[in-house]
């Protein structure tokens, strides 16, 4: 990460072995004078007048950016799991993922709807919430000839796999995404057509697998529901040449025959670029072996808030993975006779050559 990583727990005025009840309630205590929705006046009836002179090192910012900060903190510290990733690999690894025990932990992302969060504590917590909820955000109803009159509710959410090649994960790209959608085609409400809809997914470079793309109620349109949201998975497509490993590290498998392990050789890689990349190999190759070329992997995904997005648009980024090159061994797969014997040759005068050497080490030592 190149940006210093914020401190949830100072945040909500918490210690870091707080228990996800005094979590809440501190949230709960912020939010109740931080909502934009909520009356001034109502906040007696949540919070002791005793602390209302109470500050915090939040105090300074405007209200709208604590609001902000507020519901992103608790967003992660009221999640078990955010909460353990947070405490364990800091704001980097909720930000990157990481690999658990159990599977991969993809990047976090905080969608930046903070009445979401306000809701799912409220709605349990505070007795006018739902009242005062309902009068600032009335509920979406439908009036229609054939279902009557109701609240909207929304449909499912339509999850799709989208494959991303590593030369596109290496530079980033746009996708267009066609999406066919059943839609009202007339001012009753009563005749639906299926539609063509076109959605557009820009592509960091870096971009890990498991990223979801959420395109927030762009699924079917029917007069008595809230469309579903469309969500893309990014999936690595299978390369002829690489491999991803560990999120930003490629590996490509190069085969050597048994001389070039002993003598040492030369090759070029052609990476995801287009460059010729020149390797020179001048170690014993034994079995294990790899050779680290830094920073020729895939670039690092930061995820940056609107602000440092816009302001770093036109920056190049930096941050790279390594390149891991693997080796596999080509035996021959005959050998006459007379190769058999100078190669017997070959290696005894070898080991000769060998113990000659180290009988010299030592003397030199000595």
């Amino acid at each position: 990460m190149n940006r210093p990583e914020l401190d949830y727990y100072a945040v909500l005025d918490q210690p870091r072995d707080s228990t996800k009840e005094q979590i809440t309630l501190a949230y709960r205590r912020l939010a109740i004078r931080l909502c934009p929705h909520r009356d001034k006046k109502d906040e007696q009836d949540f919070v002791p007048l005793a602390q209302e002179g109470r500050l915090t090192h939040l105090s300074p910012m405007g209200e709208p950016r604590q609001w902000a900060y507020i519901n992103m903190a608790f967003d992660v510290l009221g999640n078990d799991l955010y909460r353990a990733i947070y405490d364990r690999y800091g704001e980097a690894g909720l930000f990157e993922g990481v690999m658990l025990p159990n599977g991969y932990f993809p990047p976090y992302q905080y969608d930046g709807d903070h009445m979401k969060v306000y809701e799912r504590v409220f709605g349990s917590y505070s007795p006018y919430a739902n009242v005062i909820d309902a009068i600032a955000n009335p509920p979406s109803l439908y009036a229609t000839r054939q279902h009557g009159i109701g609240v909207r509710s929304k449909d499912a959410s339509t999850e799709r796999i989208i494959e991303l090649s590593l030369e596109e994960v290496r530079t980033g790209c746009v996708k267009l995404m066609n999406v066919w959608r059943q839609e009202i085609v007339d001012a009753k409400e009563s005749r639906l057509e299926k539609r063509k809809h076109t959605l557009k997914l820009n592509i960091a470079p870096g971009t890990t697998a498991g990223t979801r793309f959420c395109f927030k109620e762009e699924g079917d349109r029917y007069p008595a529901t809230i469309p579903g949201d469309i969500i893309f998975i990014a999936a690595d497509k299978p390369h002829p040449d690489f491999e991803r490993r560990n999120q930003h590290d490629l590996v490509y498998r190069h085969s050597i025959d048994l001389c070039q392990a002993f003598t040492g050789f030369t090759f070029f890689i052609c990476t995801l670029d287009r460059r010729q990349l020149k390797v020179v190999i001048t170690d014993v190759v034994q079995p294990g072996y790899t050779k680290v070329v830094p920073l020729e992997g895939l670039p690092k995904c930061r995820n940056l808030n609107a602000v440092t997005a816009i302001k770093e648009a036109n920056k190049k980024v930096e941050q790279y993975g390594d390149l891991i090159i693997e080796f596999d061994y080509i035996f021959p797969k005959y050998l006459t006779p007379n190769m058999k014997h100078i190669t017997r040759q070959f290696f005894r005068e070898f080991r000769k050559l060998e113990v000659e050497l180290e009988e010299e080490e030592e003397r030199n030592m000595v």
